[in-house]
């Protein structure tokens, strides 16, 4: 007799309802009472036989084994039987995970807390702040997510997470990774826990693993051109990422190079925001040459604009030419390099905002030659007191300052400094028709004059203009610092900096310490990142001043850490909170933690010349004290290459 499919569906409906939701208290008590893989191969056949009965009596128990058949009834879902796939998907849908767990840390739960409700892109929001975090709960968390959620896509992306955050794990970890591994993934089927094999394996024989990575990428470049909706071009993005990674820790760089280029064809439906993703990692990988492949590929059977170096997308977006020159010059080739910088320089010159910001990226990526090109570009466009001209002369001397040059930095501010004192009069730093911007742009503007003094050696002068920068604002921190500094040389001083330090260190803690309290409530109720929202952000930014000011002069150095890492915790791996957290242990002498935050910071921010300074200093003091620790080798500025590059501090 006939199958009847619409009964089959209808009573799967029914039983559904009838046997509620299926969870992982059930799952619980199901593994108590034993439920092994034969038994649930057995009833997974059941459901597919003739006899509506059967089938039924079978869906029923499966149901109530929960999430103990988790594994197999996913595989079950693609059976060529498609009775069988029909109710194993009605199963799978219907489970209710308990993502978060008692063994997990607060600040793990808070990520996972209604994570199942949650729709696809903010679940994938949640699985990137988790492997940000870097710890064994959230490796495990990472494992979890890989195995149970029902997204393909987002079991593999968690996977592949896990594996990318601790691929460089250090030899006394990696016995710990492959215990969690094991015990998270167990033997799921699937293909994203398949990978978190391939990456265990990795731990111990790292060259077998790439040549199973490499019959991974092909298999899956494959199904995204067939069956995109099973993978994504970011999936294939982290496994080439985690081969290279691997191939270069190796000294394969050629074979790198050549995994670098499989990626070239597949992003021909690249946005510009994700070929500048690319076009960086290829950069940040050594491979500047396949830079010049992509460039090529996307100009091919493009239009070549009058006057555009390059056709294509590549000729029209300024971040990318400038990447395209970085390309070349690394590859000295300083001439061209410089011919496709002054072509980026051209495109959109209305559109100043745009120049800001493709300044902001260069000055990131160490190019500072043409940084200054753009935020100049940006001075001479505005007049001096339009609010877009002084950040941009702000953030350009800020980045002088960064390279070590306090005198340029000033030079930069000074005509703008000259301008506002006309207006407003040099004897009344607190008019009240100027705004709190402009107070605290005048009060950097002087600290770098007073820097600049300072580093030649005339202290009269650095005070002289620190008190005028306290005049402009007091509770900058950078400020504050430097007259704590001076006064270590002047005992009135000093006690004139302590006068001022205690009274801004007094407007921060009794926040910071309000927002501990809230935090920890927080906490407790497991609201997760809902907590506070923008003010959240504002309090994170409190915590941080207030720690690097501690750090840098006097108090509690315990509390700044305690305050430094919440600050941490609403803001995971933001680079200036971590520089903080690293001065905060330097305060205490604590140089092995001090290095291992400022290491941190400085793979952030590989071409800031104060986080690389402290880094250099930090590290210094591990091998003065026999402390162990791996330094990392950090890569030069780009402008390194240009002929005329000489060894100084600008650079």
């Amino acid at each position: 007799m006939p199958r009847n499919s619409r009964l089959g569906l209808l009573g799967a409906a029914v039983c559904l309802l009838f046997v509620g939701p299926w969870n992982a208290d059930s799952a619980l008590g199901q593994s108590k009472s034993g439920s092994g893989p034969a038994k649930v191969q057995n009833l997974i056949v059941q459901m597919g036989d003739r006899n509506f009965t059967i089938r039924e009596r079978a869906q029923t128990e499966l149901a109530r084994m929960g999430i103990a058949a988790f594994d197999q009834l996913f595989g079950a879902m693609r059976d060529p039987d498609l009775e069988i796939a029909r109710r194993a998907q009605y199963l799978i849908r219907s489970v209710e995970i308990e993502w978060t767990r008692p063994e997990f840390s607060d600040e793990v739960n808070a990520y996972l807390n209604r994570y199942g409700r949650l729709n696809v892109e903010n679940r994938r929001s949640r699985i990137g702040e988790l492997a940000r975090l870097h710890s064994y709960d959230a490796l495990s968390a990472l494992c979890r997510i890989s195995r149970y959620d029902v997204s393909e896509v987002l079991s593999k992306e968690a996977a592949l997470a896990a594996a990318i955050q601790f691929q460089n794990a250090p030899e006394d970890e990696k016995v710990r990774i492959s215990e969690i591994i094991s015990e998270r993934i167990e033997e799921s089927p699937r293909v994203g826990p398949s990978w978190l094999k391939v990456f265990q394996q990795s731990l111990t024989d790292p060259e077998a693993a790439v040549a199973q990575w490499k019959k991974q990428i092909k298999e899956e470049i494959d199904l995204f051109t067939t069956r995109p909706a099973l993978t994504s071009q970011q999936v294939v993005l982290d496994l080439v990422r985690w081969q290279v990674d691997q191939l270069r820790n190796q000294g394969k760089q050629q074979e790198a190079l050549a995994a670098m280029q499989d990626v070239i064809l597949i992003s021909v439906k690249f946005s510009e925001s994700e070929l500048l993703d690319l076009t960086t990692w290829f950069l940040d990988r050594k491979g500047p040459s396949v830079v010049g492949e992509l460039a090529t590929f996307h100009a091919q059977n493009k239009p070549q604009a009058e006057g555009a170096p390059i056709a294509g997308v590549f000729g029209e977006n300024p971040s990318l030419l400038y990447l395209l020159a970085e390309s070349e010059l690394v590859q000295d080739k300083p001439a061209k390099a410089e011919e496709l910088a002054e072509a980026a320089l051209k495109l959109e010159p209305d559109s100043l905002d745009s120049h800001y910001l493709t300044a902001r990226a260069l000055n990131d990526r160490g190019t500072f030659r043409w940084a200054r090109n753009e935020y100049r570009f940006v001075l001479e466009s505005l007049d001096i007191m339009n609010g877009s001209s002084m950040l941009a002369r702000l953030q350009l001397a800020d980045m002088e300052n960064d390279l070590g040059d306090p005198k340029e930095a000033a030079d930069i501010m000074w005509p703008w400094v000259e301008r506002i004192e006309k207006q407003f009069g040099p004897n009344n730093p607190l008019n009240a028709d100027r705004d709190e911007t402009i107070s605290k742009f005048m009060a950097r503007a002087y600290l770098f004059r007073a820097n600049a003094a300072e580093k030649r050696g005339d202290l009269a002068a650095a005070k002289k203009d620190i008190d005028k920068a306290l005049d402009y604002y007091e509770d900058e921190a950078d400020v504050l610092i430097a007259a704590y500094r001076l006064g270590k040389q002047d005992d009135m001083w000093m006690a004139k900096a302590k006068e001022h330090v205690d009274h801004t260190l007094d407007f921060y803690k009794p926040f910071v310490e309000k927002f501990q309290k809230q935090y920890e409530i927080f906490k407790q109720n497991s609201r997760g990142d809902d907590f506070m929202g923008a003010q959240g952000t504002q309090m994170a930014q409190y915590c941080n001043q207030y720690s690097w000011l501690v750090a840098n002069t006097y108090g509690d150095f315990d509390h700044a850490i305690e305050v430094s890492k919440l600050s941490l915790e609403m803001q995971p791996g933001n680079e200036a909170y971590l520089d903080t957290l690293a001065h905060c242990y330097a305060a205490k002498k604590d140089w092995a933690e001090a290095a291992k935050y400022q290491r941190m910071a400085v793979q952030k921010m590989p071409h800031s010349g104060l986080i690389r300074k402290a880094y250099f200093e930090f590290v210094a003091k591990c091998e003065e004290n026999n402390i162990e620790f791996e330094a990392i080798e950090l890569p030069n500025s780009p402008d390194t290459h240009f002929p005329e590059y000489k060894q100084k501090d600008k650079l």
